[in-house]
C-alpha cells in the first residue's frame, strides 16, 4: 500500500489494544535532521526519496525512542523525551513506568523531510508536502488526543476543516486547542511549548495541561 510517510512512526505494542489510561494519544513532533554520517552516499534532504533514504533514515523515529525508553543515560538530546513524559505524570518516572508510557502512545515528526541541522526552520514546501502523510497518520491511527510540540508546529498545521479554541487552566495560564473531524471523529490538538525550551522544561505546569486536557 502506498504511503506518504517517510520516517516510520513509533507506535506503542498497546496503543490500539489500551492505549495509556484507555485513551489513544498521538504526540507530534516537528522535524528530523540528517546527520551527516547517514547523508553520505545517498543524501536526499531536502526532499527526502524513499528510494533514496537508508534504513536508518525510514526508522529514525522508532530508533531514538526506542533508545530513550531501553536506555536513558543521561543525553542532553533525549532530555526532551524526559520532560515530556515528567510533565505527563507530573513526576519523575521509575524505568518501568517509561516502558508502561512509551508502550502505549504514538510518537510522530510531522515534518517528512529531514533537515540539515539541529533547530533549522523547515521550509515551506516541506511543510506543504508532510500534509498527505499527516492526514494519512490521523485516518491510520484515529487518536483520541494530539498534543502538539511547539507554537510554530502548531502554526503550520493543516487546517482541515477543524476549528479553534482556547483552552486554560486558570484566568492566566491559557493555550489553544485545533479540533479535527476525520471520520466523524472529533480528535483536539494541544498547542504546548516545545518540551526541550525552557518554558517547555517546567514539567509540573505543563502537567496541569495534560490533566485537564486528557482528563487524567
Amino acid at each position: 500500500m502506498k504511503t506518504e510517510i517517510n520516517f516510520k512512526p513509533w507506535v506503542g505494542e498497546k496503543y490500539l489494544s489500551e492505549g495509556f489510561k484507555g485513551k489513544r494519544i498521538l504526540v507530534l513532533g516537528e522535524s528530523h535532521y540528517c546527520p551527516k554520517e547517514l547523508a553520505e552516499g545517498g543524501r536526499c534532504f531536502p526532499l527526502c526519496k524513499k528510494e533514496n533514504m537508508k534504513k536508518e533514515c525510514v526508522s529514525q523515529t522508532e530508533d531514538i525512542i526506542g533508545d530513550f525508553v531501553g536506555g536513558y543515560n543521561g543525553e542532553s538530546y533525549m532530555q526532551t523525551y524526559l520532560c515530556f513524559e515528567r510533565a505527563i505524570y507530573g513526576k519523575p518516572l521509575s524505568q518501568d513506568e517509561r516502558a508502561y508510557f512509551w508502550d502505549r502512545i504514538v510518537y510522530y515528526n510531522y515534518v517528512q523531510y529531514a533537515l540539515p541541522a539541529a533547530r533549522t526552520s523547515p521550509t515551506s514546501e516541506q511543510w506543504l508536502l508532510s500534509e498527505s502523510a499527516f492526514k494519512e497518520m490521523l485516518e491510520k491511527y484515529m487518536p483520541d488526543y494530539i498534543i502538539v510540540w511547539g507554537a510554530r508546529l502548531y502554526k503550520a498545521l493543516p487546517a482541515l476543516d477543524g476549528v479553534g479554541s482556547d483552552f486554560s487552566i486558570n484566568e492566566s495560564d491559557k493555550t489553544e486547542v485545533w479540533t479535527y473531524t476525520i471520520n466523524s471523529k472529533k480528535i483536539p490538538a494541544l498547542k504546548v511549548y516545545h518540551p526541550s525550551s525552557p518554558c517547555g522544561k517546567s514539567w509540573p505546569y505543563w502537567h496541569e495541561f495534560y490533566k485537564k486536557f486528557l482528563g487524567i
